[in-house]
């Protein structure tokens, strides 16, 4: 992969995880974690290193808003973590 599309690969995965994140309504309650910065910044290496990036994307179109992350999504436990906290 060139750098090009390496950091390509970066940014449509940063898109998926922002996304992945409204459609859950988990934003505030990550935003408000104390360790929010380092959080994020694991989030986002998991959500990179992810072999599911194309089928992410479709499960999010099925619908606006779900309960869950998909059982394949690397942020599942941190995700259902905020939400249950919330």
């Amino acid at each position: 992969m060139s750098a090009f599309g390496f950091i390509d690969k970066i940014a449509a995965r940063a898109d998926l995880m922002e996304k992945m994140i409204d459609t859950l309504g988990v934003r505030a309650g990550i935003s408000e974690m104390p360790d929010q910065p380092s959080v994020m910044r694991n989030a986002a290496l998991r959500c990179l290193s992810c072999r599911h990036g194309a089928e992410c994307g479709s499960w999010m179109e099925t619908s606006p808003t779900h309960e869950r992350a998909p059982s394949y999504c690397r942020n599942r436990e941190l995700f259902d973590f905020v939400a249950d906290d919330a």
